[in-house]
C-alpha cells in the first residue's frame, strides 16, 4: 500500500505543478459559437456589436475587432465609411484578455453579422495576424475581387502574399463566403502592418500615411470589382 501511495505521489505532484504553472494557457479555450460566448460574456461590457446596413453589394466585416485583433475595426469601418458600404464589427472591449472572444470564422454565428453577409453579393473580412514584418495575406473564395485588391495593394507598394492554408479563408462555412455569390475576400494584416497604420502604433492616436494608402488601395480594388457586378 505504501508503494502504491508513493507512486501516486510521484505522478500527482508533477501533474499538479504543471496545471498550476501553465494551466491558464491550456485550460482556457475560445468559444465555439456566439451562443456559447453570450452565456459567459456581457454585451456592452465585454464586447460590442457595431454595424450599419447600407444596402450595398459589399459588406465589410471585422469579426475580431476592438481588442481581439487590434486595428481591424478601424480598417473595416474606415473603408466602409469612405465608400458608403455596409459594415459589421464584433469588438472586444475588455481591459485585458480579449482573445477569449475570438470565434473562428467558420463558427462565427452571431445573427446580425451572418445575416448581413448573407444579404450581400460578396464580403470583405479584415483580420489581424502575427508577425513584425508589414505584410498582407490574401485569401477568400472570390478570386476576381481578391485579385483586384492584390493589384491595387501592389501598386501602392504593400507586401502581399497568398494566405497560408490555415488562414486561407477558403471554407464555404467561413462567414466571408456566406454571401449570395458564395464567396468573399479575407485580408490578414500582420501586427507590424497594423502598427504602422497609427501614430506610435496606438489605435487611439491619429492614423498615418500608410493607413491612407491602405484605404486608397482597398477602395480602388473594391470599386474595380463592383464595376463588374
Amino acid at each position: 500500500m505504501r508503494k502504491y501511495n508513493r507512486y501516486m505521489y510521484i505522478v500527482f505532484v508533477p501533474a499538479f505543478l504543471f496545471l498550476f504553472l501553465y494551466g491558464g494557457a491550456y485550460l482556457t479555450s475560445n468559444y465555439g459559437s456566439y451562443e456559447e460566448l453570450k452565456e459567459h460574456e456581457e454585451q456592452n461590457e465585454d464586447y460590442e456589436i457595431n454595424y450599419s446596413q447600407r444596402d450595398s453589394d459589399i459588406t465589410v466585416i471585422a469579426i475580431h475587432g476592438g481588442g481581439i485583433e487590434p486595428g481591424t475595426s478601424e480598417v473595416a469601418k474606415g473603408l466602409a465609411n469612405r465608400m458608403d458600404l455596409s459594415y459589421y464589427l464584433f469588438e472586444g472591449i475588455k481591459p485585458t484578455g480579449n482573445m477569449i472572444l475570438h470565434i473562428e470564422s467558420i463558427r462565427f454565428d452571431e445573427p446580425i453579422g451572418r445575416n448581413m453577409a448573407q444579404e450581400s453579393a460578396s464580403a470583405l473580412s479584415i483580420h489581424g495576424y502575427q508577425g513584425e514584418e508589414p505584410m498582407i495575406f490574401l485569401g477568400g473564395r472570390n478570386e476576381v475581387y481578391r485579385e483586384a485588391i492584390r493589384e491595387a495593394l501592389l501598386d501602392k507598394g504593400f507586401a502581399v502574399e497568398d494566405a497560408p492554408s490555415h488562414i486561407s479563408g477558403m471554407s464555404e462555412e467561413n462567414i466571408v463566403n456566406d454571401t449570395r455569390l458564395g464567396e468573399g475576400v479575407q485580408l490578414e494584416l500582420t501586427a507590424g502592418l497594423r502598427d504602422s497604420l497609427f501614430v506610435n502604433g496606438d489605435r487611439r492616436e491619429d492614423t498615418t500615411d500608410v493607413y491612407a494608402e491602405l484605404m486608397e488601395s482597398l477602395e480602388e480594388g473594391t470599386e474595380h470589382y463592383m464595376e463588374m457586378l
